[in-house]
């Protein structure tokens, strides 16, 4: 049997390990269209907040920071290569990114409709919010208001995640001693999520 105890004791100090600098990287990655998720790590961040071996202030502050950067990255991308030279990169780094000419369309499309605020909606949405920052930069969204959007719907997002991790490490001898119930009602949660995301996702074709 799997030792999920060990996993998650291996994880925490490995994002310990890591440091602000380390989730830093991790959190801007995360926004540049790489299949990373901030959840894995923030989460796991926060119970160390609990722990004292990370400042709560300056875990949502980097943290934060790390998403407007990555999204920046892609919002210059998008906005000095255009829609055509962006599939290029796109298709050339192919291996390190999840998105292609059709999550492009969507998002696109999704931004056209909806407007800037889709920026703050997307910093709560695992998934989308990795590509928002390319329609923002091929319509030339005002830079401004595309870092003001991205930074509020990061920070109250993040702030979440490193919350829930927390107030997780303030009740850790619950947790522990619950591991396995605790873990099977995420995994339940998980499979839902993904149930719901396949089946919203047959529909949009």
């Amino acid at each position: 049997m799997m030792d999920f105890f060990g996993i998650a004791n291996g994880v925490i100090s490995t994002i310990e390990g890591w440091g602000y600098i380390g989730i830093f990287i991790i959190i801007a990655i995360e926004s540049l269209a790489i299949p990373l998720l901030a959840e894995i790590v923030l989460i796991p961040a926060g119970f160390l907040v609990a722990e004292g071996k990370f400042s709560l202030i300056y875990l949502i502050l980097i943290s934060t920071i790390g998403s407007l950067v990555g999204s920046l990255i892609s919002y210059f991308i998008a906005f000095k290569f255009g829609r055509k030279g962006t599939e290029k990169l796109l298709k050339r780094y192919k291996t390190f990114t999840f998105l292609n000419k059709r999550h492009l369309n969507k998002s696109e499309s999704f931004f056209k409709n909806n407007g800037p605020l889709t920026i703050f909606l997307s910093r709560f949405i695992p998934g989308f919010r990795h590509i928002i920052s390319f329609p923002a930069g091929f319509s030339k969204m005002n830079l401004l208001k595309f870092s003001i959007y991205t930074l509020i719907g990061s920070g109250i997002y993040n702030s979440f995640l490193i919350l829930i991790g927390y107030f997780a490490g303030t009740k850790k001898e619950f947790i522990w001693s619950h591991f396995s119930l605790v873990f099977s009602g995420l995994l339940i949660l998980f499979v839902i999520s993904l149930i719901v995301y396949i089946k919203l996702k047959k529909k949009s074709r």
